[in-house]
């Protein structure tokens, strides 16, 4: 999270002794520890955990109820994709202080969207145990969240009756622009990064995450799983980089890529869980496109070359690992922001296959779920005994701190540090009471954690962005009890950035985006060591726990009304009659009010009179090439322009540009757009099809062949898109946003790698044979036998187009010696 400090001026407001209302200590389990029966009503836990604030890993728990260890049973597992229905308006999360140019219906603080590259996808994956379940959840977010995690529970409840509560692991991706609006924290403090919170939002987000994960338990069914890790996987930098200096030498990038797949019964694949950690930041803050950015660009292309290489679909979900300190990169070529994120995606691709191809599988599962609600207080964390969380002057930062500097520590040398002196923060008390919100307050002073037992494989939750440090210790701490590590980073819950207490007296970014000082990750790693000892010992108990009740409930709201559409279904301007490869094909139409439209676009091929959805490269079962990944950009634009008001009515015009790959065969084809519109009484369902239209070769392709001692080699290239911005110094591309040959930079040329077929012009004279000729990277070219044509001449020409071809578009060259 990339977060924009508030004025320096405020700490100073930290050293005031101001009123607060604290958590007792005798409530800590005052409220008893309580599960949800299936019914929806709160009954008495067995157990009981009672854990005193520490300084080190050593905690105090005292257990009643019966102790049955864990045993294996037959796996079942379910896994499903779905999308956040927008609504295009709404702003993004992650960075702060975005200037709002676009003032939506559904922006407050922040810049509103203006359209989506991709629709930020969700993907879960449920596995089940002898009627133990464990839902593990990618969500397309900033960060998770409270509100997030109980949310989603809480509509699985109500639109299914399905009792999920403590059983839901979220890992949000960490873009930077995706929706904001779910974090409960005052109004005021939006500017930060998260905006305000909005009850409708975080509704909409809750129940879209319950869709998918309703539709992965309706695809339960018998499976095996497997895991492992690979250390150095990514040595150049190709993927992730380091992007932390106040902690080298001793900690740097985390180097670890660690998975968790799943398959049918048959070997069938169905998912694989990529663990590592790396920000959602290609992209900067003046973007305003909907976009998971890089994570979303490593599954799609792990996804892509996993079924071109195999055959079978695979769902990929990335979920953070310690990306705290790990930034993406995808440009060691030079590429643009939109081609990074399938460029780092390509470098990855491979080198993930080759994790999965060496996993060991079993169909047998000891599964065991825990999940609590902490209370967060100056004694949790060992403050009371070890003062290293103090104002100068030796004042506590009673209910957490951030933006802290020390007094003379030196950012940018890692051999000094705040160890020992005081802080100087700018208070949390203070910050909160200043915005009228009540102290203990739910987003600062407690937290959701929950730990998973997988035979030997311990997944635990941190809530927030731990760094490489944290994720160094939590290995070591679960390596102590002879368990393998899968960290979930940026789960459940969110206390901004975490790091270990070494690493944050070095200072720097990390330290002053942190809540709770030096001593927080690692004290939040030993209470998750709790839930770990229980789970392997067997420990019965409630699923979910908490130390005292949530603080920051739902509330309730009214949906925001919709706006009637002044030109729903009609297309906006004809299409051009053909568009050649690696240029883009823009189609625009009016549509409906974003807060109930986002259109899906398809290419269709036109067969025999009859027109078809061009299957999705991901090869996933029953989904088609459309507008809801890298393949297509799609805008909005209100007339007239929204300020912020709900209009009785409006224009509401989309919209796409689909961008041609260099390998995409020629034939007919059309786009088709479905979507909804608000008539003024009820919605309506709308379809559109653009007219026919021609994909041809690029006119600037070009064959390069040499004939030596009868083996024809050869090339074909083509250039690459000039790049266009429709906002003309704005931020998003309507042509030169795809990757059309990962081995060179933007500026090509472009190299076609797809089958062939050629046939040759000898002396003017065309010969009808056609001979199929595919590229072979060992000679990094097109390589044929021209001696089985029994063809002579002065002057031969190739011609060549692509084997898919359904109408042949050619493209020649004169072959030389």
């Amino acid at each position: 999270m990339t977060l924009r400090p508030l004025a320096r001026p405020l700490v100073a407001l930290g050293l005031l002794s101001l009123a607060c209302n604290p958590i007792p200590a005798d409530d800590a389990t005052a409220s008893g520890s309580t599960s949800s029966s299936s019914s929806g009503e709160s009954t008495t836990a067995a157990t009981t955990t009672t854990t005193t604030g520490t300084t080190d890993a050593e905690t105090t728990t005292s257990t009643t109820g019966d102790v049955i260890p864990p045993t294996p049973g037959p796996l079942k597992a379910g896994v499903a994709v779905g999308h956040i229905g927008g609504p295009v308006g709404a702003s993004m999360a992650g960075y702060g202080l975005r200037t709002v140019t676009n003032n939506t219906a559904w922006n407050d603080q922040l810049n509103g969207s203006a359209g989506f590259h991709g629709k930020p996808s969700i993907k879960a994956m449920v596995l089940e145990v002898d009627g133990e379940r464990l839902v593990l959840l990618k969500i397309p977010t900033m960060s998770s969240e409270a509100s997030l995690t109980e949310g989603t529970a809480r509509k699985l409840e109500e639109l299914h009756g399905i009792d999920l509560t403590g059983r839901i692991f979220t890992g949000a991706t960490h873009s930077h622009h995706t929706q904001a609006r779910y974090w409960r924290l005052p109004p005021q403090l939006g500017l930060v990064g998260a905006d305000s919170p909005d009850e409708e939002m975080i509704d909409r987000l809750s129940t879209a995450f319950a869709e998918t994960i309703k539709a992965a338990i309706d695809d339960l069914g018998p499976a095996e799983w497997a895991y492992g890790w690979q250390d150095e996987w990514d040595p150049d930098d190709l993927v992730y980089r380091d992007r932390r200096g106040e902690n080298d030498p001793t900690y740097g990038k985390d180097a670890r890529v660690t998975m968790l797949a799943v398959r049918r019964a048959d070997g069938t694949p169905m998912a694989a869980i990529l663990n590592f950690g790396m920000h959602g930041t290609i992209f900067d803050s003046d973007n305003e496109l909907f976009t998971e950015d890089a994570p979303g660009g490593l599954e799609m292309k792990f996804e892509e070359e996993f079924f071109a290489a195999t055959g079978e679909p695979i769902l990929g979900m990335f979920i953070q690992s310690g990306g705290g300190d790990a930034s993406p990169n995808g440009g060691f070529l030079g590429h643009n922001n939109p081609q990074k994120i399938e460029m780092l995606g390509h470098a990855a691709a491979g080198r993930l296959h080759d994790l999965y191809d060496g996993l060991q599988w079993k169909g047998d599962l000891a599964l065991t779920v825990r999940s609590r609600r902490i209370d967060l207080r100056y004694e949790t964390f060992g403050y009371d005994q070890v003062p290293e969380f103090q104002a100068p002057g030796g004042v506590p930062y009673t209910w957490g701190a951030w933006q802290c500097k020390g007094d003379v520590v030196d950012d940018g040398n890692p051999e000094t540090s705040m160890e020992g002196k005081p802080k100087s923060c700018q208070d949390v008390e203070t910050l909160l009471t200043l915005f009228g919100a009540s102290i203990p307050n739910g987003e600062m002073h407690q937290v959701y954690l929950s730990a998973a037992i997988l035979d030997d494989l311990a997944l635990v939750t941190l809530p927030g962005e731990p760094t490489s440090s944290v994720i160094q210790y939590l290995r070591q701490s679960l390596g102590d009890r002879a368990l393998d590590p899968m960290a979930f980073g940026y789960s459940q819950d969110h206390l901004l950035y975490l790091t270990h207490p070494d690493d944050w007296f070095q200072g720097g970014y990390e330290t002053e985006m942190s809540l709770w000082g030096p001593f927080a990750a690692k004290t939040l790693v030993d209470r998750q060591m709790e839930l770990v000892d229980d789970l392997v010992a067997g420990v019965q108990g409630p699923i979910f726990s908490e130390e005292s009740p949530n603080l920051s409930p739902a509330q309730p709201f009214e949906p925001r009304a919709h706006e009637r559409s002044l030109d729903a279904g009609a297309i906006l301007e004809p299409a051009p009659g053909s568009v050649e490869r690696v240029d883009a094909f823009l189609f625009r139409w009016g549509g409906g009010d974003p807060g109930v439209d986002t259109p899906r676009v398809v290419v269709e091929r036109g067969e025999g009179g009859r027109f078809t959805p061009v299957p999705a490269p991901s090869g996933w079962a029953g989904f088609a090439l459309d507008n809801s990944r890298y393949h297509m950009i799609t805008t909005y634009a209100g007339d007239p322009k929204p300020k912020g008001e709900i209009a009785e009515s409006r224009a509401h015009h989309w919209t796409v540009a689909w961008e041609v790959p260099i390998d995409f065969p020629a034939g007919t084809y059309r786009l088709t757009v479905t979507g909804q519109s608000w008539d003024g009484a009820a919605l309506q369902p709308y379809t559109l099809h653009s007219e026919p239209f021609g994909v041809v070769a690029s006119s600037t392709a070009a064959v390069d062949a040499h004939l030596e001692g009868g083996t024809l080699r050869f090339n074909v290239t083509a250039a690459p898109p000039t790049m266009e911005n429709p906002k003309g110094g704005g931020n998003w591309l309507i042509r030169g946003y795809r990757v059309h040959d990962p081995t060179v930079g933007p500026d090509g040329p472009l190299r076609l790698r797809a089958p062939l077929a050629i046939s040759f012009t000898v002396d003017g004279v065309d010969d009808d044979a056609t001979y199929p000729v595919e590229f072979s990277p060992g000679d990094d070219a097109y390589v044929f036998d021209f001696g089985k044509t029994g063809l002579s001449g002065d002057e031969v020409k190739v011609r060549a187009h692509l084997s898919a071809d359904a109408a042949p578009s050619w493209m020649s060259g004169i072959v030389g010696p």
